[in-house]
């Protein structure tokens, strides 16, 4: 039988879970044990039927009620740069991995690998020239 102390270590090990992974949904399972922690405790002959039922109620409660606010919260703003003035924009860069059109290639860019795509086929061994960045993509073009 689930007793306060049980749904206390899952509640809590629900939580550091969802520290450890991304997508925030387990840390709302975690809050749910935690009130059934509380529950049980408050009221130790709660039927086990009754203490799943409750944790199940709760946890859609919890990700209906919060998800939302602490997707905002913890996302923050984060903006993609088209700025013509950032640290990547107009700098030279050389194809590694060749680019199509249709398929996107690999450039070498200050000692590290980058993603790139091109209007036009650029062969490997040809320098290019970085005309804008979107989240780990550049956007390239090749110097003639």
């Amino acid at each position: 039988m689930m007793n306060a102390v049980y749904w206390l270590y899952a509640g809590i090990a629900l939580i550091v879970l969802e520290v450890m992974t991304p997508g925030l949904v387990s840390i709302f399972f975690g809050l749910s044990a935690l009130v059934l922690a509380l529950i049980t405790w408050l009221f130790p002959d709660t039927p086990q039927i009754a203490q799943w039922l409750m944790f199940s109620v709760f946890s859609i409660l919890f990700i209906a009620l919060l998800r939302k606010i602490l997707k905002k919260t913890f996302s923050g703003t984060s903006q993609v740069t088209e700025d013509m003035f950032d640290a990547f924009s107009g700098k030279r860069a050389v194809v590694v991995e060749a680019i199509s059109p249709t398929y996107p290639g690999r450039v070498e860019f200050n000692g590290s690998d980058w993603t790139a795509e091109a209007e036009e086929k650029v062969d490997v061994g040809a320098p290019v020239r970085i005309k804008s960045k979107k989240n780990l993509t550049l956007y390239v073009e090749k110097i003639t």
